[in-house]
């Protein structure tokens, strides 16, 4: 994703946007202040075209002077990442935080809440990778963009807003951004996990043998949300988890794709997350709960 989104940035005509890439592998490495090759990928459009293009490593100069800085990793690298960049940040610089699940914000250290505007990004655009060197944009969508923390201008919110949007649309900005989280963390606390789980494409879940499960997974969500003063509806859930499953139905989810290639998962932040909340408000989460640790055990082995 954070290739994608490194494409249509760089792609801007008039060299609106000057931008680097800093690949996972290059956290908490000591950064060269000298000028690095730049990295040639193959990226395949929607049509199926395919081009070559490259990018340049980020260097401490780089993030010293950057406006905008986006975490495209998982929910559970996000602490990590600041950690190991927040010393070199432009004081002034946002973080937007582009992930799966919920529950980060508590993750990062009170210095860079303090210092940095934070914004979360979420979006259904498709995008899968073959190998390292080659991304596949494999379906358009849409991305929504708002505020978690910090303050920011108005003229700041329409500016970071029209230049994604410029990049790859649709995006738009939402004063109530975590509502939206809550609507994405529905939809991920049911795909991911049992498309994980049973080792099938997400359209499958939409078969007669998953409803009892779903509505159960929904309910349980829409009672913690409530204790946290967020108001959802188990049927109106129950019907976007399904046409998101139809949408995309021969996509491979990202747990279930973490989980074939031995990768850690984000279920921490999705089901484990309601059964934090579950905890905290002494709420039953016995579906959730049951799903976080099946995944965990699938993990370990």
């Amino acid at each position: 994703m954070g290739l994608l989104w490194h494409h249509h940035l760089q792609a801007l005509t008039g060299n609106i946007v000057k931008i680097t890439l800093l690949p996972s592998q290059n956290f908490g490495q000591k950064l060269s202040p000298h000028k690095q090759p730049k990295i040639n990928y193959n990226y395949t459009h929607l049509n199926g075209l395919s081009e070559q293009c490259s990018y340049q490593i980020a260097q401490s100069k780089h993030l010293n002077n950057a406006d905008v800085i986006i975490l495209c990793v998982k929910s559970y690298q996000v602490k990590q990442v600041l950690v190991s960049i927040a010393a070199k940040l432009n004081k002034s610089a946002m973080i937007i935080l582009a992930h799966n699940g919920m529950g980060t914000l508590t993750d990062i250290d009170n210095s860079v809440l303090k210092q940095h505007a934070i914004l979360a990004l979420l979006t259904t655009h498709g995008c899968a990778r073959s190998v390292p060197t080659h991304i596949i944009h494999t379906g358009s969508g849409n991305s929504d963009l708002g505020l978690l923390s910090g303050e920011l201008s108005v003229s700041t919110i329409k500016n970071i807003t029209q230049l994604l949007q410029q990049a790859l649309p649709n995006v738009q900005w939402h004063k109530n951004i975590i509502e939206k989280q809550w609507l994405k963390l529905a939809v991920n606390c049911v795909i991911n996990p049992l498309t994980a789980l049973y080792n099938i494409n997400n359209g499958d879940i939409n078969s007669a043998q998953f409803v009892e499960i779903k509505t159960m997974l929904l309910n349980e969500l829409v009672l913690v949300a409530k204790a946290e003063q967020y108001n959802f509806n188990t049927t109106e859930l129950l019907t976007l988890v399904n046409q998101v499953a139809t949408t995309t139905a021969k996509n491979c989810s990202s747990m279930r794709a973490d989980i074939l290639a031995r990768r850690t998962t984000e279920i921490d932040y999705i089901n484990g997350y309601i059964h934090r909340l579950g905890l905290k408000h002494d709420i039953a989460t016995q579906k959730n709960t049951q799903l976080w640790q099946q995944i965990k055990q699938l993990e370990a082995n």
